[in-house]
């Protein structure tokens, strides 16, 4: 990454379930969204079936036209985990596999590698670290989405690990309206208030990631979506307030920062216009973004009809040739100071920084490796217990021949 590189932080891939889902679906019930119909109409395909190649090959044009935007980072995003680690694909709405965006980013210059870890899982620190080895520059959490508590004690841990890699976290704080969620309405309300089960107020899972040394990124600047859109407006208002509070104070928390993506949505436009001067006093505290493809609409003055107007003009200008990242710069340019449109670069892991060994970084953490299954490490083990023993590996064949009600493997040469 170059200082000058203008990057946005928040852009989002997937596809439909039944092509490779592997590496990516999104459920039936996202498919019956409003987010979904944006996707859609924002890259095009309204007209077509919407496939993974389809809109991948549409975001990747795009970036590469855009005459501002320099690279794009693309956001994974795990399963839903139920508290004993399991991966849970019914409970699933949205998945982006960190193999595919590894992949991709490996192929295109254009694009930065965004991971997603699940903190339940039984091998979530292999697993990150295996992602910053694979350039990965941040690590995206939906909590509601992913069935994260961010005050589990399984994500105090994962923020260690964090900031053993000098990985940030760039968490969705404030009410979600895009994914939907198989959390409770109350639980998916206090995980994304950054309260979690173990906080006692909006905002205790910053204090939590921050106080064990990782760096956080505060999708959207936690701003609500408006009493228009948003019947628990006034619950969002607070959540809001303490995030402000926080990004105010550089002192107290010196490795938080705010992205303004989707800052181009008419319903925001109070909240954003409320944050604009601690973003002019304090530049490199905000990270530039899109959240593509949440349609680029409008930055206006705050009055009706302009914004209605303005929205119906976004709208029939869908027929003409026009690049989405290009749009929502030019909008906030008007708006934002130059320092913020580079910041990412002091912020992102340098994909090519080294990393700790793992089972330096293992240690460090106070960790084991994983209660996963692994053939090479279990036969490692059984060779070393045999030679303990004064057995070789003919007789730990033999053994385990044994065990499992078959003849001996003879031991010597074979005929």
């Amino acid at each position: 990454m170059r200082e000058s590189d203008v990057i946005d932080v928040h852009v989002h891939l997937g596809g439909p379930a039944g092509e490779n889902e592997a590496m990516y679906f999104w459920s039936e019930s996202f498919q019956k969204t409003a987010s979904f119909e944006a996707i859609k109409l924002v890259t095009g395909l309204g007209g077509h079936q919407v496939t993974g190649l389809r809109y991948l090959s549409v975001l990747l044009q795009q970036i590469q036209q855009s005459r501002h935007v320099d690279r794009a980072v693309l956001l994974g995003l795990d399963m839903y985990h139920d508290e004993d680690g399991v991966r849970r694909p019914e409970h699933t709405n949205l998945f982006v596999a960190n193999a595919y965006l590894e992949h991709m980013c490996a192929i295109y210059p254009e694009f930065l590698y965004g991971c997603s870890v699940h903190p339940y899982c039984h091998d979530a620190l292999e697993r990150l670290w295996r992602c910053a080895r694979g350039g990965a520059v941040l690590c995206k959490w939906l909590p509601s989405s992913m069935g994260v508590d961010p005050t589990h004690p399984l994500a105090v841990r994962f923020y260690r690990a964090l900031a053993a890699l000098d990985l940030p976290l760039l968490i969705h704080v404030g009410r979600e309206a895009t994914i939907p969620s198989d959390l409770s309405p109350d639980h998916a309300r206090l995980y994304n208030s950054a309260a979690g089960r173990g906080g006692a107020e909006p905002g205790t899972a910053l204090d939590l990631a921050l106080d064990a040394g990782a760096s956080v990124i505060v999708a959207h600047c936690a701003t609500p979506l408006g009493p228009v859109l948003e019947r628990d407006d006034a619950h969002w208002q607070d959540v809001y307030a303490a995030v402000r509070r926080r990004l105010a104070d550089p002192d107290a928390y010196p490795r938080l920062y705010g992205d303004v993506s989707a800052f181009c949505l008419p319903g925001r436009l109070y909240y954003v216009k409320e944050i604009l001067p601690l973003i002019h006093e304090l530049p490199l505290r905000f990270l530039y973004g899109s959240d593509y493809p949440v349609p680029v609409v409008s930055l206006s003055e705050g009055k009706l009809l302009p914004e209605i107007l303005r929205a119906f003009e976004w709208l029939a200008g869908r027929v003409l040739p026009s690049n989405d990242f290009d749009k929502n710069y030019e909008l906030l340019e008007r708006y934002l100071p130059a320092p913020t449109f580079t910041a990412a670069t002091r912020v992102l892991r340098d994909p090519q920084a080294p990393f700790p060994d793992l089972p330096v970084f293992l240690r460090r953490l106070g960790a084991g490796r994983s209660r996963f299954f692994s053939l090479p490490r279990a036969l490692r083990r059984l060779f070393k217990r045999g030679s303990r023993h004064g057995d070789g590996p003919d007789q730990v064949r033999a053994d385990r021949g044994s065990a499992k009600g078959r003849p001996p493997v003879a031991s010597g040469p074979r005929s």
